[in-house]
């Protein structure tokens, strides 16, 4: 899970790096989640065909809405990697942790346990420590970090559902795929932009990263609980903020640091809550 955490915050660091002219020719972020998916598409095509891994899955329908909901989650994750800090946008995606029951309760009818409820009032928080409603910001980016956020706990709902019948590889081939023609659509009106040498490399660097860390994450899990799987991936905010103050000369106020603590409060909460 460790590993899976460093992976995730390295592919972050590489997408911020590709919006930045000081080190390659700056890629909007749909190209950038286009290549993402596309290079995900690649690593599961040799599993297509083959009898012991149905690729297609069966409730084709429920795929097709993951893929959907999480495709428009990366991508609104890395417009806000390009318009606000690397902590901002790590810390207002994992807040998918504390929609995932929300959403739960919403889409699968489940009941929302009463210990769960603190964590909206802790997240919500720590939410607008984090933004600073106000002059000045980084607010539009900011923005799209939460409903990154949204999006992402809304897929999470939908892997739940679908892993009562479907295999990982089926779901992770689907959120790939369909996040394709979601990065094609963000692309129109947007002029290409090719990538030079340092931008291919990075853009091989932050695709391989973001698939290497998915299959670690799917692996990890096998392994610990929720609770302990969640509060290990959180060592990603300690390594993109650290990044993000060396590489990009970002700050971190204590507001930040008070609102990511509440973020990060109500994240562990919602998973212990979600394992007992």
């Amino acid at each position: 899970m460790l590993a899976s955490a460093g992976l995730f915050a390295v592919m972050t660091v590489a997408a911020k790096m590709l919006a930045n002219p000081r080190y390659c020719r700056p890629l909007p972020a749909a190209e950038v989640t286009l290549i993402r998916f596309a290079f995900g598409v690649l690593v599961m095509l040799p599993l297509l065909g083959r009898r012991e891994v149905n690729l297609l899955g069966t409730d084709r329908l429920g795929l097709v809405w993951r893929g959907l909901s999480g495709g428009v989650a990366v991508l609104t994750y890395f417009i806000a990697i390009e318009h606000t800090t690397l902590t901002n946008a790590v810390l207002l995606n994992l807040t998918s942790t504390v929609f995932a029951p929300l959403n739960a309760a919403i889409f699968l009818r489940e009941s929302l346990s009463l210990s769960a409820l603190p964590t909206f009032g802790f997240a919500a928080a720590g939410v607008l420590l984090v933004i600073r409603p106000g002059p000045g910001g980084h607010h539009v980016g900011d923005l799209y970090g939460l409903l990154s956020g949204f999006l992402a706990g809304t897929a999470i709902t939908a892997v739940r559902r679908l892993r009562r019948q479907e295999s990982a590889s089926s779901i992770f081939f689907y959120f790939s795929l369909i996040g394709v023609p979601v990065s094609l659509i963000a692309c129109v009106g947007q002029p290409l932009v090719l990538p030079d040498a340092a931008g291919w490399g990075l853009l091989f660097l932050m695709a391989s990263a973001s698939v290497g860390a998915q299959l670690l994450m799917t692996y990890g899990y096998r392994y610990v609980r929720t609770s302990e799987g969640v509060l290990l991936m959180l060592s990603q905010v300690a390594y993109s903020a650290v990044i993000g103050v060396l590489l990009f000369g970002e700050r971190l106020s204590a507001l930040t640091l008070l609102g990511g603590a509440c973020i990060m409060a109500a994240t562990v909460w919602s998973a212990r809550a979600a394992s007992r």
